[in-house]
């Protein structure tokens, strides 16, 4: 065995070439050297090698055969071999004995858990151990691997790390992009001991999640018979990890997978890779999806309904196919052409993971692009809607430079319109108001609300893309106005003031409410006196009923304030004039001191100087702000009607015995609930399952950005304080490793003695846990489902790089499938369903 020279980093391998490059960054990494069997590459043995593999290409050699002949083969090697320089080691000490193949940690084949590595080796037992890890190379898993990456025998050379054995507490692997496809998202898993306890499943693990642009961290825990069983890291643990993997993203590039443990507090790491699992070449690696909830969080924040996001999805889709068949035309076929190219970018401007909601930024970006100046005008906007991180990603153009002209005198014309434009879009909004007040009533059928829907919709989305032009152009003055005034601090007073009044109307409408209640004595304690003894109804009868003036001047607020709450914007919120009782206790404890100072008049100098530029400037911002302000008054009343649609249907769809209560209306999509009346089937479970999952979403934390490499992920919630959800014993649910959907029959399987690849062919493994001998089955199977491990085991890894579906952490599947079944699983979500028992067909 030759020991290696550091001169000679660069034929080591890539895991004992990265322990050097690390080791000379300065991370902390335990003592190590690389050795080389001198005699492997010897013209005798290169030519024993092809002669084998051909044996086997003709069939000659099973490959059991080779399997077993080479493993023999390369041990008889080792035993020959000179050992002097392995002997230089101390001989009191314990080792650790690693792979370093030449064909490891690639971009195609990493190899994962496929060679054997030896742990707590005391010198004298280091020839045993290093002959162990060089035969791994041939083992039937590991060859099986080999020849279904069409790799020859003579390209792989096994070189050995011989390392200071770290006797570890806690060890796991850190990811600095999530395998399954987000890239700015971090995922480290923590087990107790060596690393080896957490990829074959032996220990319980804890799973990490670190979002770096967030400075946000939280972990999830394991948990038997509600004890935790897997380590909690401390404060200064998470920071050394956080510390370790900025460095090594610093060396090394993003998207590493690094292995560590702690010693007595200390950090070791014991080898950095690549992230072999990405269907692309790292250094091409982009997100094609980008979630942001810059602006979008006010209206929406935390966690939000089915019902809203599904509602909300085809208003902004509607409105901006609106705005680009203003800007674009729909006169020719060519413009018909290019806004059908778009299509599909309308449909998804905005998303939702984990009940949270998003704009779906870069699709945004690609209908900015079409505007004339954009590069001007996109940082204007991401200014105004507070977008942090402003690199703008590359998105495909459908327009050609003589549309791009059209566009320019469209966007234009549409600017010099949009003030008369927004004009009748208020009055036309008070006809729309008049038509909900004339056809809505709390007793009309489910289709008398539908059809009322769909009139209120057509006529609001008509025109309103012309917000989107006010905005823009709201945007674009204000920020002239900031540019022409950045001497004169004042001025930014002459817009956010007007702004302001606009926007605190409705609270010093409520604070001149308190004051004239308070001034009333016996109204006020009749008032009170109702709230305190009065159940909601009579609340509400009340206030629908009485004919005091103060009542009638309640009345008169929540008919035009109402629905201006807190998450108005939010289907299922509770508003004023949804529930009534809710002002009236607003009033009640509205301290009377607040509404005095709540009343008085604001003033601000709105001049704008004897600049004319600037006065213009001036004006033209105050008017896209207070048409803007206009707007999204409106657009609130509109939702309070939608709110009060959907919750009389929901009552129609409790008489007719398709829901249980009023408000599961809001765990439907619009479809869904356009829908159900015409349904036999019922629809309890799946909206339990909906709260279920919507309870779990609050417990997360919200995250600001998501990039995703080609398709949204969504966290199932799999850990802390987390029981795994199963349904009527027909699904189940675990940690999703592999996406993918597949229904297929199951092989089950307790022993992998008797089972044999063919046995495997085209079926659903299921199994209490895999370990590396297993890839010959899993490279047969459609999908793996285990009841055992996390995102590190071997089933994760070795399915990503194959492509299977794999779902694991599954509890009590073993007990609830037989051989046999035929299941459906869905290796993005998580989720796992019957649809034919084996002994029903």
């Amino acid at each position: 065995m030759e020991k290696l020279l550091i001169a000679d980093k660069t034929t080591w391998g890539s895991k004992a070439l990265n322990l050097a490059l690390m080791q000379e960054y300065g991370l902390p990494i335990p003592a190590f050297s690389v050795y080389r069997l001198n005699t492997f590459r010897e013209a005798t043995q290169q030519a024993y090698l092809a002669r084998k593999q051909a044996s086997y290409e003709r069939e000659e050699l099973s490959l059991e055969g080779l399997s077993e002949t080479l493993q023999t083969w390369s041990r008889e090697l080792v035993k020959a071999a000179d050992f002097q320089q392995v002997s230089e080691l101390q001989t009191d000490g314990l080792y650790s004995v690693r792979s370093s193949a030449t064909v490891e940690d690639s971009r195609d084949t990493s190899f994962a858990g496929q060679f054997k590595t030896h742990l707590h080796v005391p010198a004298h037992q280091l020839r045993e151990a290093i002959a162990e890890v060089v035969s791994s190379l041939y083992s039937l898993s590991s060859l099986s691997y080999l020849l279904h990456h069409n790799i020859d025998l003579n390209e792989a050379e096994m070189l050995v790390i011989v390392q200071e054995m770290i006797e570890g507490d806690v060890s796991g692997v850190y990811f600095t992009a999530n395998p399954q496809g987000v890239l700015n998202e971090h995922i480290a898993v923590l087990g107790f001991g060596t690393g080896d306890q957490i990829v074959e499943d032996r220990v319980p693990t804890t799973t990490l999640t670190h979002y770096p642009m967030d400075q946000l961290t939280y972990f999830e825990v394991t948990e038997e018979a509600n004890v935790v069983t897997s380590p909690i890291p401390t404060d200064a643990q998470i920071s050394a990890l956080e510390a370790m993997a900025s460095q090594v993203n610093e060396l090394f590039g993003p998207f590493m997978d690094i292995e560590f443990t702690f010693k007595d507090q200390q950090l070791y790491v014991l080898q950095a890779r690549p992230i072999t699992t990405f269907e692309q070449d790292i250094s091409e690696l982009e997100a094609k999806i980008i979630l942001d909830n810059s602006n979008i969080i006010e209206s929406y924040p935390g966690t939000t309904t089915p019902l809203t996001f599904s509602f909300i999805q085809a208003a902004y889709s509607s409105v901006f196919r609106g705005l680009a068949q203003r800007i674009v035309g729909t006169k020719s076929v060519k413009e018909g052409e290019i806004l059908n190219a778009y299509e599909a970018t309308f449909q998804d401007m905005i998303a939702m993971v984990n009940s949270r909601v998003y704009y779906q930024i870069q699709n945004w970006y690609q209908l900015l692009q079409l505007l004339p100046f954009s590069k001007k005008i996109i940082p204007v906007w991401q200014d105004m809607l507070g977008v942090r991180q402003t690199t703008i990603p590359q998105t495909p153009s459908h327009i050609s430079g003589w549309q791009r002209v059209k566009v320019s005198f469209n966007i234009l014309k549409a600017f010099k319109s949009a003030p008369k434009l927004m004009q009748q879009l208020d009055r036309d909004f008070q006809a729309i108001e008049q038509i909900y007040l004339t056809d809505y009533s709390s007793s009309a059928s489910f289709q008398q609300l539908h059809e009322l829907f769909v009139t209120l919709k057509e006529a609001v989305l008509d025109q309103w893309d012309i917000t989107l032009v006010n905005d823009l152009y709201a945007f674009v003055f204000t920020g002239l106005h900031k540019h022409l005034n950045k001497k004169r601090p004042e001025a930014e007073l002459e817009l956010t003031g007007i702004e302001q009044i606009e926007s605190m109307k409705p609270a010093n409408e409520l604070a001149r409410l308190v004051i004239e209640i308070h001034q009333q004595p016996d109204y006020h304690r009749q008032l009170r006196r109702i709230h305190n003894n009065s159940h909601n109804t009579l609340i509400r009868s009340f206030v629908e009923n009485d004919q005091h003036y103060l009542t009638t001047a309640i009345r008169n607020y929540i008919q035009q304030y109402g629905n201006r709450v807190p998450e108005e914007l939010k289907l299922e919120t509770a508003t004023y004039q949804t529930h009534p009782e809710l002002f009236i206790e607003a009033l009640l404890n509205y301290p009377i001191e607040m509404s005095q100072e709540s009343s008085r008049q604001l003033n601000y100098s709105t001049n704008g100087g004897f600049n004319p530029i600037r006065r213009y400037v001036r004006e033209q911002a105050l008017q896209g702000i207070r048409y803007r302000e206009s707007s999204r008054l409106n657009r609130t009343r509109i939702y309070g009607m939608m709110r009060q649609i959907f919750l009389t249907m929901g009552q129609r769809l409790v008489e007719s015995g398709h829901l249980k209560a009023v408000e599961d209306v809001f765990w439907l999509t619009l479809d869904e609930l356009f829908a159900l009346p015409d349904t036999k089937t019922g629809s309890a479970n799946f909206i339990q399952q909906r709260k279920e999952k919507y309870q779990l979403d609050q417990g997360l934390p919200a995250v600001n950005r998501y990039l995703f490499v080609d398709q949204l992920i969504e966290k199932n919630n799999v850990g802390i304080h987390i029981a795994t959800k199963q349904s009527n014993g027909e699904t189940f649910s675990g940690i999703a490793c592999s996406k993918g959907q597949i229904r297929a029959e199951v092989i089950k399987i307790d022993s992998i003695q008797a089972i044999s690849p063919q046995d495997t062919r085209s079926k659903i493994i299921v199994t209490r846990m895999t370990d590396p001998g297993w890839v010959h089955l899993l490279t047969q199977a459609s999908g793996i489902i285990a009841e055992r491990g996390s995102m590190l085991s071997h089933t994760a890894i070795i399915s990503r790089e194959l492509g299977l579906p794999s779902i694991v952490n599954v509890s009590g599947i073993m007990a609830a499938l037989e051989t046999g079944d035929i299941v459906e699983m869905d290796g993005q979500l998580g989720t796992i369903r019957r649809v034919v028992k084996g002994g029903s067909r």
